[in-house]
């Protein structure tokens, strides 16, 4: 049988590269393996269990939560079936960033990890996780590629963001080395145009890769960049999409551009992977040893928000967290027979695309990622007034400190340049749609060029 660079780098060299640092990752990724061909009622046990232990630790060394739990008069020995669990009221973005510290626990397993998400609701949010946590996340989303066919060391070609702020030189080579040993290449999307879409389409023929993940609307624009020149790509075995709604016009289009079938993949920088598609394309599995997930209605044929659980974060517990996205769960089993739950569909997440003059395309993700890191920015919303002016309304904490001021000039000008006037506004409150939910980023439906202004801070 021969061995390719993929065998060796995922059964030899990441394996003892984690051992040697003393991780579990090697252990929980065999796991998994396994895990995932177990019955449905074995999984459940299996998370139940890890539920148990996740639960009483958090009401042992959790602050918040021994508050928020005794407020709502419950205690630990009154949850003793999974219907009891889901009488704990749900943990909110609000509460996470109002009590970030009190939701730490007073005796974590090991060091916090600082971590940030831009969040599809429009509220940014800042939490820690746990080394370990962070390895079985890395285990969940490498299992999850995998049911694309997809193995660490495979080339795979990322059309992706680009890191916020100044990246330290050491920080950079690090990453380099890591894209390196993985195979990888990166491209960032959020400025779009046909000279992008050329480059980034010599880069793929260059690189012969295997593997394309990237944001919805990024596949969606390079697929029809190449089915306008009438390319034609050789040797890409699937496609991976993320952070954005799949929908069948997107599969059908990419499928025929890339002669490659497409894997929905759902996740979240609070959680990393939560769900992704396996080869019969019948749902997302769940990855249910590592996530609890739930819906707020018990309805199966009406969506409603997720209530997600991390079972294994025990520095900072996100338990039956409102993740601000919407779907239903799957009422059948898969036709692959993995034992994991599914998710029928995922109704939330819809980003607007922004569009400018010159005809650039910038993916509505790009504020989302980049508005994580102003730490002063409590919710916000984007929206696109004309092809001159972009408005991004804030809630503010506290005033923007110069250093926010200056990261959020220098990465809007990397993208739109100085032919869009983009306003910065504090609001008291950011309006919601009928539905409850903020629509994050608002572009123009027909067809933005950036100049930053700050407007001033009313009542602070």
């Amino acid at each position: 049988m021969k061995i390719s660079y993929s065998n060796i780098l995922e059964s030899a060299l990441i394996p003892a590269y984690y051992r040697l640092r003393g991780r579990r990752y090697p252990h929980y990724r065999t796991l998994l393996e396994r895990s995932q061909w177990w019955s449905p009622d074995q999984i459940q046990q299996f998370q139940w269990q890890e539920l148990k232990r996740l639960l009483a630790h958090a009401f042992r060394n959790v602050p918040y939560y021994k508050q928020k739990y005794s407020a709502a008069g419950i205690e630990l020995g009154d949850i003793r079936t999974p219907q009891d669990f889901a009488k704990l009221p749900p943990l909110t973005r609000t509460e996470v960033n109002a009590h970030r510290l009190e939701l730490c626990a007073s005796e974590p397993p090991s060091r916090l990890l600082p971590h940030a998400t831009g969040g599809s609701s429009g509220v940014p949010t800042r939490f820690f996780i746990t080394i370990d946590s962070y390895d079985w996340r890395c285990a969940a989303s490498d299992r999850a590629y995998s049911w694309s066919g997809h193995h660490l060391g495979e080339k795979t070609f990322y059309l992706w963001g680009a890191p916020v702020g100044k990246v330290p030189a050491f920080k950079s080579a690090k990453m380099k080395g890591y894209r390196l040993l993985r195979r990888e290449v990166v491209v960032s999307t959020f400025s779009q145009t046909a000279e992008l879409w050329q480059e980034t389409l010599s880069a793929v023929l260059r690189f012969k890769p295997r593997f394309i993940v990237g944001y919805v609307s990024s596949l969606e624009e390079f697929a029809r960049f190449i089915m306008t020149k009438r390319y034609a790509l050789e040797g890409v075995q699937a496609v991976i999409a993320a952070a954005e709604p799949v929908y069948e016009r997107t599969r059908e289009l990419v499928t025929r551009a890339f002669s490659a079938p497409l894997f929905n993949a759902y996740g979240s920088r609070e959680f990393m992977s939560i769900a992704a598609e396996c080869t019969q394309h019948h749902g997302l599995h769940v990855n249910s040893e590592n996530i609890l997930v739930e819906t707020e209605l018990p309805s199966p044929e009406t969506p409603s928000e997720f209530l997600v659980t991390d079972l294994h974060n025990y520095g900072m517990p996100f338990i039956r967290y409102r993740i601000g996205d919407m779907g239903v769960m799957g009422r059948s089993t898969c036709p692959c027979g993995r034992g994991l739950p599914l998710l029928g569909s995922i109704e939330g997440r819809v980003l607007d695309m922004i569009r400018t003059r010159d005809g650039r395309v910038i993916p509505g993700e790009f504020f989302p990622h980049v508005l994580k890191d102003v730490c002063e920015i409590c919710e916000f919303q984007v929206e696109q007034i004309s092809l001159e002016e972009i408005v991004v309304s804030v809630v503010l904490s506290h005033p923007l400190s110069e250093s926010s001021q200056t990261l959020l000039r220098d990465e809007t000008a990397k993208v739109f340049g100085n032919d869009v006037r983009i306003t910065v506004k504090p609001v008291e409150t950011i309006p919601r749609r009928a539905s409850g939910k903020r629509s994050v980023t608002t572009g123009l439906r027909s067809s933005t060029s950036g100049t930053f202004d700050w407007t001033g801070t009313p009542g602070l």
